[in-house]
């Protein structure tokens, strides 16, 4: 985002399916830029999710062993207009530990 007046709102997903919703319906529903929205690891290893979900999920003979190494991080750049309106879509999509900077 080129305006100096952004805040960054995180929030973190049990499941990589959870957090594509959040980032969709923030593109989609509301008119956010895809680009002021980043998705990776809260931790260090690849993960996603905590539990099997969507694509990741077993559905039928396939074995599916997804790398579950713990939560999906989002964060949207958001401008002071849009900033509730990103914490809002987070927590209602089921987004925790929403913070601010």
């Amino acid at each position: 985002m080129s305006d100096n007046a952004t805040t960054t709102i995180s929030a973190v997903f049990q499941t990589r399916e959870a957090a594509d919703y959040a980032i969709e319906h923030l593109v989609q529903q509301h008119g956010l830029n895809r680009a002021d929205i980043f998705a990776e690891a809260q931790g260090d290893d690849n993960t996603s999710g905590t539990r099997p979900s969507g694509g990741d999920a077993n559905k039928g003979d396939a074995p599916s062993e997804p790398a579950l190494q713990g939560a999906v991080k989002v964060s949207a750049d958001a401008s002071r207009d849009t900033a509730d309106l990103v914490r809002a879509t987070f927590q209602e999509m089921g987004g925790q530990d929403i913070t601010a900077r």
